[in-house]
């Protein structure tokens, strides 16, 4: 794949002063297992992916924890890129609730943004971030649960056939897509948050090489066995971190032979 001029531009990266690194505002998770993981919280300016096969009702509990977590552990606001249909209003509340404290503290907090198709994930991304970001400087944090579903699912791929388009005119929006926030992240100094389905067969993230090479860290959460709704443990592990790489994990390069094309989807899968 050749990415235009405009494509580089947004994967660009400034030189940023060594010594100023050390003084790099932190943020937390707010939730233990996590923050024992990290240590003293992931840098500004950086994009983390939380990556794993998940049942749907403990994803949307995860993404429940992650969203009340992040805001009570830091001062600052979060957007809420919903392209999976798993902003969990209700849970959210509860969870405050279960904290002692007012929802509607919280809630006042996010700036929310429903995508349903992945044309509408990357024109969030692309273009209405962006004007988010500067009318709300309190926004620090930016979470996109299950980034890549919907460019590289079975219905979107329907789709292209019925468009009579190639797959990579969806791989190619998720590069931008990402190549984009992955730019903002840099450009407001603010930690970009996503989580994505593993790849079958593979510890790689749906959205393959080119998602976890987006990521700054790479965060892989498996559930126990006999993980239900009502009794499960999540397990988190540290794949990637430039800051530890005594920890990191070698991600899987088993991949499928998906036959020729033009953009293999090794890449991606």
């Amino acid at each position: 794949m050749v990415l235009e001029s405009s494509d580089r531009e947004l994967n660009a990266n400034s030189f940023t002063s060594a010594w100023d690194l050390r003084y790099q505002p932190r943020v937390r998770f707010g939730l233990p297992s996590l923050d024992e993981l990290i240590g003293e919280g992931m840098p500004s300016g950086s994009l983390t992916l939380i990556q794993g096969d998940l049942p749907p009702s403990i994803l949307r509990s995860l993404v429940t924890k992650l969203t009340v977590g992040l805001l009570m552990a830091n001062d600052i606001d979060l957007a809420f890129i919903d392209g999976a249909n798993l902003f969990p209003y209700y849970e959210i509340s509860q969870e405050v609730k279960k904290r002692g404290f007012d929802p509607l503290v919280i809630l006042d907090r996010i700036q929310l943004a429903r995508a349903f198709n992945y044309h509408q994930v990357t024109e969030i991304l692309t273009n209405r971030l962006p004007q988010l970001l500067i009318e709300n400087p309190r926004i620090r944090i930016v979470l996109v649960p299950q980034i890549s579903s919907m460019h590289l699912s079975k219905e979107a791929l329907q789709y292209l056939g019925y468009d009579k388009l190639t797959v990579t005119s969806s791989l190619q929006e998720l590069t931008q897509a990402v190549g984009k926030l992955k730019s903002l992240t840099l450009q407001h100094n603010f930690l970009g948050v996503m989580t994505a389905a593993s790849a079958p067969s593979s510890q790689k993230p749906l959205g393959g090489t080119f998602l976890a090479h987006s990521a700054n860290q790479i965060i892989r959460v498996v559930t126990t066995p006999s993980g239900t709704k009502k009794d499960y443990k999540l397990i988190f592990t540290l794949q990637q971190d430039p800051a530890k790489p005594v920890a990191q994990v070698k991600l899987s390069s088993r991949t499928k032979d998906r036959g020729k094309q033009r953009m293999p989807l090794t890449r991606f899968w």
